[in-house]
């Protein structure tokens, strides 16, 4: 894995100025659920399919958090 570059860091910002943080963070809290769920069906990788589940788990808790003040 690596860091975002200059190019995805701003592909990034205006994603979240056009559509919200919170948006932004839910719409990634539902890819993980997606990964989780493909690759427990497809790669039978239980402990893979539960990081990326606990992941798009945490990821909700945090929009649920910065959802009443906006952003």
């Amino acid at each position: 894995m690596r860091d975002l570059n200059q190019q995805e860091k701003a592909l990034l910002e205006a994603l979240i100025d056009g559509c919200g943080l919170s948006s932004v963070l839910v719409a990634l809290s539902e890819i993980c659920g997606e990964k989780a769920e493909h690759i427990s069906t497809n790669w039978q990788d239980k402990t893979l399919a539960k990081d990326w589940a606990t992941a798009g788990g945490r990821i909700g808790v945090i929009v649920s958090s910065i959802a009443m003040r906006n952003l």
